[in-house]
């Protein structure tokens, strides 16, 4: 019979978390199991006012997102992105409209060390971001954004573990707290973001909680794909991965609330805000 994770009341205030690392735990008081099954597709209901506004799925392939569709409220194609990975590392991330026009295309370099370079995103001709990162000697990582309005410039600083932790940009500084297994706990901006997780029921090994197999070995990959400290919370960097379970920011409290079976894979998920459901999931597998 499926099980329930309880809904944690977040009395604290929790950091931003989503989607979205492996370890053997051998604690007699947390639960994690191993099984070979993989993820085939990932069914999304977003919803607005208590009603489904939208849908998407996700593919996947040995446990990677392969394709992402996109459906209006009447189940009609709207788009769709394919992935292409080479040497287990996202390269390509290609959008279509229905027809099967390209309309969107992310590209991704690395260097020798597997960490991304540049990324160059593009929706037309007169439409391109690309972003370059520099890997200085300081324990800073440098990164220049062009656009067709100028340039924009950040550093990320890295940690004694080899993790992002602090971001500099013009409009100032962000920062992320790691607890001892490398999630992130909390996040400081302009406010004070606070995350919270299960620390009973862990994901099985080789389930990507955050997406966790798409950008190679280096574990700051995810934030600089994204050119942004946020995604910190999707990191690839934990040694004890765990489903997390909301996040409040100011007055503003999340739940995440799942439905394992009996090894802990997920059924199901929905993310409610303040009360209200969000997004819910649907995981299928092989």
């Amino acid at each position: 019979m499926p099980k329930r994770k309880p809904s944690a009341k977040l009395n604290l205030l929790l950091i931003v978390l989503i989607a979205l690392i492996s370890y053997s735990c051998s604690d007699d008081d947390v639960a994690q199991t191993e099984s070979p099954r993989s993820i085939s597709k990932l069914k999304l209901k977003i919803y607005n006012s208590n009603e489904v506004e939208r849908y998407s799925t996700r593919d996947y392939e040995n446990n990677r997102p392969k394709t992402d569709s996109f459906y209006n409220n009447n189940h009609e194609l709207t788009s769709y992105f394919d992935m292409i990975y080479e040497y287990g590392m996202l390269t390509d991330r290609k959008g279509y409209s229905a027809n099967g026009t390209l309309i969107f295309n992310v590209t991704i370099s690395y260097d020798n060390m597997n960490r991304i370079i540049q990324t160059t995103n593009s929706s037309n001709a007169s439409n391109i971001i690309t972003t370059d990162f520099t890997y200085n000697s300081d324990n800073t990582i440098s990164s220049r954004q062009e656009n067709n309005s100028g340039f924009l410039n950040k550093t990320f600083y890295i940690n004694s573990l080899g993790l992002i932790h602090k971001e500099l940009n013009d409009d100032g500084t962000s920062e992320v707290i790691y607890d001892a297994d490398n999630n992130v706990i909390r996040k400081t901006e302009s406010g004070v973001t606070n995350y919270s997780y299960d620390n009973v029921n862990l994901p099985p090994d080789n389930f990507p909680v955050n997406e966790n197999f798409m950008f190679g070995d280096y574990k700051n990959n995810r934030i600089i794909y994204n050119n942004s400290i946020n995604a910190a919370t999707y990191n690839e960097a934990s040694t004890l991965r765990k489903f997390g379970i909301g996040y409040q920011s100011g007055t503003n409290v999340v739940v995440i609330d799942w439905v394992l079976d009996s090894d802990n894979y997920p059924i199901s998920k929905k993310f409610y805000s303040d009360g209200h459901l969000q997004i819910e999931y649907e995981y299928l597998y092989d």
